[in-house]
């Protein structure tokens, strides 16, 4: 169902998202080992993705990378937490599991020894487990079945905060596993690509072939037809200036469209509830993950969001409108302070204008901060 806030599970659940799907399809069926998926927040990559995982037809598994950096109380992950996730992932797909354990001895051997409890994944002592010998045993095991094996990695970018040097894994996994399929996401595009090293020319990962997609946002057109095609799955007449209005507040993102016409059509709450809903609902996420941001320099991002929601684009308006409640402020660290917001994909860059195109960070910027 359209409205269904969850991730999504099938192709039917997707709206016009055909083109993209199929790239990532065709992408893992031509033999492509790095894919990255990439789009602002709430665009839909997860959905995009698993679909596509559960249409190939080949064994995978989902790894949230995001989730894996906040259990871990901002410390960062290390290997043994990757490690752990990977087998824990393995185990809890049964039937993949239990082909591995049948056929993979040395590595077989240690998922089985995996505990999961109230206090989370165990690993029995003993020599640690790398990701190299994970991935060379499941690539093996692929090759005598000739099949492939896919790791998603969801919100790929809070790798950064891993010991591992992760670009170096990939390239070595492009280089020696002909059958593992490596699907990244990002809505920090920046940060993923800055990560990644895409465009440095000492990249680990220059000259390997890899496939990028973006997932663009919902045009305005787009979004009323989202909103009216998933209103009448649920048999919902909605009149037609309140669309309009939802679609206006909501920019063209997927994620807060959905939400909205989940509470407004599956709830049965009112239009302006709905949306207000959203909007806080939405704020409370963006404050939290932002909050992380800019505590270092609270004043000085504060005013750099408010100045480019509140209409100004060109790089001297935000600084004078900046620097009017926060003081003088050097070029260099003007310019450090707006490259961060755009990084992290709060604000966006297009031929030397800025804008923030995320409706519930400019509904922050103007009136939560």
């Amino acid at each position: 169902m359209l409205l269904t806030p969850d991730v999504k599970c099938e192709r039917r659940d997707l709206f016009n998202r055909e083109r993209e799907l199929s790239e990532v399809l065709n992408a893992i069926r031509s033999g492509e080992r790095l894919i990255i998926v990439c789009g602002v927040r709430r665009i839909g990559k997860s959905s995009l993705v698993n679909v596509a995982l559960r249409e190939v037809g080949e064994p995978f598994i989902i790894i949230d990378v995001r989730a894996l950096y906040f259990n871990s109380g901002f410390r960062g992950i290390t290997e043994r937490v990757l490690v752990e996730d990977y087998l824990r992932k393995i185990r809890e797909s049964k039937r993949l599991f239990e082909k591995i354990r049948d056929e993979l001895s040395d590595l077989a051997s240690r998922i089985e020894s995996i505990t999961i409890g109230p206090l989370g994944v165990r690993v029995k002592r003993g020599r640690g487990l790398r990701l190299t010998e994970i991935l060379s045993e499941i690539d093996d095991w692929c090759s005598r079945r000739r099949r492939r094996f896919i790791i998603a990695l969801d919100e790929a970018q809070y790798l950064r905060f891993s010991n591992r040097r992760f670009n170096l894994l990939l390239a070595w996994s492009i280089d020696n596993l002909k059958n593992i399929v490596h699907v990244l996401t990002g809505s920090e595009v920046g940060l993923l690509r800055d990560f990644l090293k895409l465009d440095s020319p000492d990249s680990p990962l220059r000259g390997r072939v890899r496939r990028e997609i973006y997932l663009e946002r919902f045009s305005y057109e787009e979004s009323l037809e989202f909103l009216k095609r998933g209103f009448e799955e649920v048999e919902f007449k909605a009149p037609l200036i309140e669309i309009e209005e939802a679609v206006r507040q909501l920019n063209g993102v997927p994620g807060w469209l959905t939400l909205y016409g989940y509470y407004r059509a599956v709830r049965r709450l009112s239009h302006r509830d709905a949306l207000n809903l959203v909007l806080e609902e939405g704020s409370t996420l963006v404050i939290s993950e932002l909050g992380k941001i800019i505590e270092k320099s609270k004043a000085r991002y504060t005013a750099i969001l408010k100045a480019i929601a509140s209409g100004c684009r060109r790089w001297s308006d935000i600084k004078a409108f900046t620097e009017a409640r926060t003081g003088p402020i050097p070029d260099n660290r003007f310019n450090e302070l707006l490259e961060k917001l755009t990084k992290y994909g709060y604000v966006e860059k297009t031929n030397e204008e800025y804008t923030i195109e995320d409706p519930i960070v400019k509904y922050v910027a103007l009136n939560k901060l």
